[in-house]
């Protein structure tokens, strides 16, 4: 993307800051200065997210202003500090989207932008509801198993379009006891696909774009509806009115926590543990030669064994530092600052916009020596990819993701045959699902 381009819209940037300082954030100016900000902004960042970082990193600093006048850092310790901040201020943005159509979730917000009691009573709902890869190894092995042997029937596994019906499905059985329909797994990745829909303001979702939104918000109406079907749907409710949460908040947020964190976060990070593998071949051969070491593919895999699985680790946290799922996490400032940017200052107020990038931070080379390159020696004890150490924000599904990615890579390689039939790219431009989308795994046949 055009350098100059970039550097001009950062130029808009601080003259926004300043006027919106002088107005007031929360006067009808202000806020409207602070969308025009956005909408101005958000382009440079679809189309071209990696340039859009590294260019204004280069020739600002490593933290610029953009979107709605937010500060993003892009540096390994400005993006742990912002990142283990407790507690924090957090608003209604998946990333450094804002999510406008509150319709799109039938009039819920994101959990990941709830505060307080309630915030702490979805984390333990949400808790509860995933379980202990330690104490379930043999279900996940069989749910992981079941799954596989659906791509068996395609005779291919395509690693952005098959990937998230698999993990969907799994992720329903595992958490409600219940098995989705072919049409209800296609909806539900539809739904994940479209959630850019719902970055637009609410009048213009339910009305220029509710032919496109309609089936999407019908169909979560009907899953939550299926959700009270579930054997384990008493057990949810009851840990939500221990803090105050009522039925829709605590079906709404198990239905985002299986398709946004669950299904989008899992799928893109085991979709780019197979891009990785089917780039290095000698990598490849290490991983199955530590796969045969541990089972021997007869009876079903235990915890012990997926223990074991010590280098196929480190490729997932190696995998997750390169390729992050969530590149971006949001949090407000919870006082006023004044900031220097390319040597003019800029007076910030509370409730600011504070945006960490963690690509940027993973790729750091004041933190990784030679951080481009795929390297599973490192320290992983203080990545930042699900959120480091923040006992408040840390993602409760760390564990549960790396189990099942494991398990994967287990069954895939002892269970199954297939090749790689596409180059492996991931896309530095677009702003999307951050994995290799055009890889297949094809031939995909048990052996």
């Amino acid at each position: 993307m055009n350098e100059r381009k970039i550097l001009k819209a950062h130029e808009r940037q601080l003259w926004f800051a300043r006027a919106i300082a002088k107005v007031g954030s929360s006067s009808p100016l202000g806020q409207l200065l602070t969308l025009s900000a956005y909408f101005t902004d958000l382009p440079l960042l679809i189309q071209n997210w990696r340039d859009y970082l590294y260019q204004r990193k280069e020739h600002i600093s490593d933290k610029f202003l953009g979107l709605d006048r937010a500060i993003i850092y892009t540096s390994y310790a400005g993006v742990k500090k912002l990142v283990e901040t407790v507690p924090q201020k957090r608003g209604n943005y998946l990333g450094p989207l804002r999510i406008d159509a509150r319709s799109y979730f039938l009039g819920n917000p994101l959990s990941l932008g709830t505060n307080g009691e309630k915030h702490d009573g979805i984390r333990a709902l949400i808790l509860q509801a995933l379980p202990d890869p330690s104490q379930t190894t043999e279900i996940l092995a069989h749910l992981v198993d079941l799954a596989l042997a659906r791509a068996v029937g395609w005779g291919k596994l395509h690693v952005k379009d098959d990937i998230p019906k698999l993990m969907v499905a799994l992720l329903h059985e595992l958490i409600f006891e219940i098995k989705l329909s072919e049409e209800e797994i296609n909806a539900s990745v539809a739904y994940i696909d479209n959630l850019g829909l719902a970055t637009v303001p609410n009048p213009i979702h339910t009305t220029v774009l509710n032919s496109q939104t309609r089936s999407h918000i019908q169909h979560r109406k009907n899953l939550i509806a299926t959700y009270k079907k579930s054997p384990r749907y008493q057990e949810y409710l009851t840990i939500g009115a221990n803090y105050q949460l009522s039925e829709q908040e605590v079906l709404n947020n198990i239905f985002d926590t299986i398709h946004i964190a669950g299904t989008a976060g899992t799928s893109a990070l085991l979709g780019s543990v197979f891009g990785v593998l089917c780039l290095d071949e000698q990598l490849k051969a290490n991983v199955i030669s530590e796969l045969d070491l541990v089972w021997d593919g007869n009876e079903t895999p235990n915890t012990r064994s997926v223990d074991e699985l010590k280098i196929t680790e480190k490729i997932i946290l190696e995998t997750a530092r390169l390729y992050p799922p969530v590149r971006f996490v949001s949090q407000f400032s919870q006082s006023p600052q004044e900031i220097e940017f390319a040597g003019k200052k800029c007076p910030f107020q509370t409730g600011t916009r504070l945006v960490a990038s963690i690509f940027t931070a993973n790729r750091d080379s004041q933190k990784y020596k030679n951080p481009d390159d795929f390297d599973i020696e490192r320290d992983y004890s203080d990545i930042l990819s699900w959120n480091g150490e923040n006992i408040e924000r840390k993602c409760p599904g760390q564990s549960l993701s790396i189990a099942l990615i494991k398990l994967f890579c287990l069954y895939a390689f002892k269970k199954y045959q297939w090749n790689c039939s596409s180059e492996v790219e991931w896309d530095m431009k677009r702003f999307g699902a951050f994995t290799p989308e055009n890889l297949v795994l094809d031939n995909f046949s048990q052996k």
